[in-house]
């Protein structure tokens, strides 16, 4: 019987009537949760789709902010401590230039602040120079960069850093106290230049021990200690001042001994310049006026041209190449010629 009443159990099915059957369980639903869950994917995706096209600015280098020591006012011995204008443990404080609206300059282009921005963690728009509010620019926030405290000496910028890769378009926005480049220094060598920004070639082109980098540098000296040309070149190119035409022998031996034993690197790097000879022959033609000076940039007096190729500026240093150009060989004999004369 036992079993019987089992078999009847497994037997036994389950009836739905139609009302069950068509009923179907409704579960509620989230509108505005799926919305937000759809707009939060769609502004990740954007996120992630801007990441993808930010353009790294960084740069695997490591440059020198260098102090340019060279006679200032009534100091003219190297050794002592305030020359060049400038005290020992001293700082000079660089600032985001401001405009004559009162703003700040824009030392950043819109796809540098984009990364910058991405690689600082910062939001969206903090690198603007508009925010009436913390803005990074201003000295008086301390979570910006408002001030760049530079030493007399070397000052090392990473700029694979994001923070010294902004120091260092800031001071490259102070135009008229720091020279973007040894070449730039060359080429317009300003008296207002406290600073030079060195790179890894223009180290490279000189030793780097002190006691080589003498001798090399008294080398040098001993090529041109009667060359007086020369000297008021090299001169005039590391302290950005003219000097007589009728200097004595003498004193600019004594200034360049000064220029040696202070600034060793960047008396080689002038006196070693390939154009050197080429941009004498140029200051000779402009102090006898067979080559003007238009807004730094030279003509050539006679026919009113520029001294360079198409697509150029004839700024000092482009002339000096361009006269020495196998091309323009009649136009620099010519110029010898006239200043024989």
């Amino acid at each position: 019987m036992e079993s019987e009443k089992k078999k009847t159990k497994k037997a036994e099915t389950i009836v739905l009537d139609e009302d069950t059957i068509n009923t179907e369980e409704r579960i509620p639903v989230d509108i505005a949760a799926i919305k937000e869950e759809e707009s939060v994917n769609t502004t990740t995706t954007l996120l992630s789709q801007e990441r993808d096209n930010l353009v790294n600015c960084l740069k695997n280098e490591k440059i020198i902010v260098r102090f340019i020591s060279r006679a200032r006012g009534m100091v003219t011995d190297p050794r002592h401590v305030l020359y060049g204008g400038m005290a020992e443990g001293s700082r000079v404080l660089f600032t985001t230039p401001l405009l004559r609206s009162g703003g700040y300059a824009d030392v950043l282009t819109k796809n540098e602040k984009k990364f910058l921005e991405y690689k600082l963690g910062l939001e969206a728009n903090a690198l603007s120079v508009h925010n009436r509010t913390n803005n990074f620019w201003s000295d008086a926030n301390e979570q910006g960069i408002g001030r760049i405290e530079l030493k007399k000496g070397d000052n090392p910028l990473d700029l694979s850093n994001p923070i010294d890769y902004i120091k260092y378009k800031i001071l490259l926005a102070n135009k008229d106290q720091v020279a973007p480049s040894m070449q730039a220094l060359q080429d317009k060598p300003k008296a207002t230049y406290k600073f030079v920004i060195v790179s890894d070639n223009d180290n490279a082109k000189v030793a780097n021990t002190k006691v080589t980098l003498k001798a090399q540098a008294y080398m040098e000296f001993g090529k041109i200690n009667e060359d007086v040309d020369k000297m008021r070149m090299i001169i005039e190119t590391i302290d950005g001042r003219p000097t007589a035409a009728n200097s004595k022998k003498e004193f600019l031996q004594g200034k360049i001994g000064e220029i040696l034993e202070s600034n060793t690197k960047m008396f080689l790097q002038v006196a070693r310049d390939p154009m050197l000879d080429n941009k004498i022959l140029l200051k000779k033609a402009m102090e006898a006026g067979l080559v003007v000076s238009r807004g730094n940039f030279l003509y050539l007096k006679e026919t009113n041209t520029p001294l360079c190729d198409a697509g150029q500026d004839p700024t000092f240093n482009i002339a000096a190449k361009f006269i020495g150009l196998p091309k323009n060989q009649e136009l620099k004999f010519s110029i010898e010629a006239k200043l024989k004369v």
